[in-house]
This record gives structure tokens, C-alpha cells and sequence, in this order.
């Protein structure tokens, strides 16, 4: 996953903040894959690529319109529109992965689920909690194991696809109030610096303009759902067309391809390097 940032020597700058500031090499431990899925693990990781990635690709592009993140990816966001330094950006995404991980409850973990109006994959999920809103008919929930194998049987027999994650945190759920509280608290120490654009916010798709929105936005969107849909009709409305996913996969480029928004989306992970990147983002603007 970081193999095209790591020939760059800001990219590389910016890994090995991550990693000293957590102790861990994360370039090392992601090619010898040990425990990728671990909160305390995946997390800063995914930060520190997303980070690392901008912090290579900024002075080739022009200013982004706006910046958005997905579920943990807020904080990169927030970090890319410059609100946080990297070395803060790391300490945020370590305290946000283990106090998570202090909180959620044994036996837990999140199901995908989709194929079917909301409404309908809700009433056959009885038990779970609503974590993500993709699409009108995709979602994510979150709960207990034994409530989820349950309900895998009920939505597949009425025609629903369904497919476990592979996390043990139930993110998104009030299942995690009491790690958004004390999350709340530990940001309290961060003070956020202007950004150079505005940044959508998880839960509801609402532009933050102001700095300080992190302190509220970041915690809420432990403990709420995400609502990835409105975040979409939002950048849409801000008139972005053109939409660059930095994280690894291009699961919301695939996501912005099917909202018939008319987004140009492309991932990072398409390209063979960072300089084709840019160079696509320039010929999309230039259009």
C-alpha cells in the first residue's frame, strides 16, 4: 500500500513521522503483513498514506475545492486541509484507534449489506446498528457476532447480499458513546490551525469552515452513523467534479462512479506513480 509514496522523499518524511510517533515501522509491518486489520495497527496506517500521498501530490495540483474522509479518513482530511500538523494527525489517529478499542464491546464486528431499500435491510437487522449509509441500498452495520450471524440468515433469505468485515470494533454505533466522550476529551489538547478549504463532515455532509469544527466533528463520527450518501449530494453541490481518492483501493471512486452525479473519480491506486497522478488531475481540470 505505500509502495508509491515511499519513493519520495516528502512521502517518505511523512511515513516515518507515523511510525516514530507510534513505534512502528509501518512500511515494515505492512510488507511482512502481520495483523494489517488491527485497530491500533490500520488506522494510523491508513492516515499516514493518505497524508503522505498529499504531502507528495500538493505542490503538483491546484487547491482542492474541498476534502472529505471516510470513517477514519476524516482525520487525514482534516490533516490534508492542513487544520493538523502530521505529527499531530499520527497522535490523533493512535488515541482514536485505542480508545476505540478500550471501549468496544467483546464479540463484536461490523457486516456490509446491501441489495435492498434501507428500510428493508434495517427491518430484517434487527439487533445491529445502523454504522454506514453508502447508498440507498448499501449500508454497514455494526453489533454483536451472534446478532449478525442471525442476521445474515434473515437478509439473505430476502434476496440481500451480505458480507462480514474484518474488524471487531462496531464503529459508527452507540455502542462506542463512551469512546466518543473520551475522545471528545483527548482532542482537547489539538489546536487546529486554518484550513485551505472546507472539509465534509462524516455525519452528515455538512461543509466545516471553521477549524475548531474538528473538535466536534472527529468524535461524533465514532459513535454515529456515517453518512457517505450525503457526503456524495454535498461535494456535488459544491460543484467538484473531478474526485481524487487517496487511501488504497478505490472503493469511493467505485462509489462515486455509481451516484450518477457526474463525478470524474479516479483512486490512487490506478496510477503506476505519483507524477501520473497529478498529471491526470491537471488534464481532468483542464477539460
Amino acid at each position: 500500500m505505500f509502495h508509491l509514496v515511499i519513493g519520495h522523499a516528502r512521502g517518505r518524511e511523512v511515513l516515518e513521522a507515523f511510525s516514530d510517533a507510534g513505534a512502528c515501522d509501518l512500511v515494515a509491518r505492512a510488507r511482512a503483513g502481520d495483523r494489517l486489520f488491527d485497530n491500533d495497527y490500520a488506522q494510523p496506517a491508513l492516515v499516514a498514506l493518505a497524508c503522505a500521498t498529499w504531502a507528495v501530490l500538493e505542490p503538483w495540483v491546484p487547491p482542492p475545492a474541498l476534502f472529505a474522509g471516510y470513517s477514519v479518513g476524516e482525520v487525514s482530511a482534516w490533516s490534508c486541509a492542513g487544520a493538523i500538523d502530521y505529527a499531530d494527525a499520527a497522535t490523533t489517529a493512535q488515541a482514536r484507534a485505542a480508545i476505540m478499542s478500550a471501549h468496544a464491546p467483546p464479540d463484536c464486528g461490523m457486516l456490509a449489506a446491501g441489495g435492498l431499500p434501507i428500510p428493508v435491510l434495517l427491518s430484517h437487522a434487527s439487533g445491529l446498528h445502523l454504522a454506514i449509509v453508502n447508498s440507498d441500498d448499501h449500508v454497514v452495520l455494526g453489533g454483536r457476532v451472534d446478532e449478525m450471524v442471525a442476521a445474515q440468515d434473515r437478509l439473505s433469505s430476502h434476496g440481500a447480499w451480505t458480507r462480514r468485515l474484518d474488524v471487531h470494533v462496531p464503529s459508527h454505533t452507540p455502542l462506542l458513546e463512551a469512546a466518543s466522550s473520551e475522545f471528545a476529551a483527548w482532542l482537547q489538547r489539538i489546536r487546529p490551525r486554518p484550513i485551505s478549504a472546507p472539509v465534509i463532515r462524516g455525519t452528515d455532509g455538512r461543509r466545516c469552515l471553521r477549524p475548531s469544527d474538528l473538535l466536534e466533528a472527529l468524535p461524533r463520527a465514532i459513535a454515529q452513523p456515517i453518512r457517505w450518501g450525503d457526503c456524495q449530494r454535498e461535494i456535488a453541490e459544491c460543484g467538484a467534479g473531478v474526485l481524487l481518492e487517496l487511501a488504497p483501493g478505490r472503493a469511493l471512486a467505485r462509489l462515486a462512479d455509481s451516484a450518477e452525479r457526474h463525478f470524474v473519480a479516479r483512486s490512487v491506486a490506478d496510477f503506476r506513480s505519483l507524477e501520473a497522478v497529478a498529471e491526470w488531475v491537471r488534464n481532468r481540470l483542464a477539460d
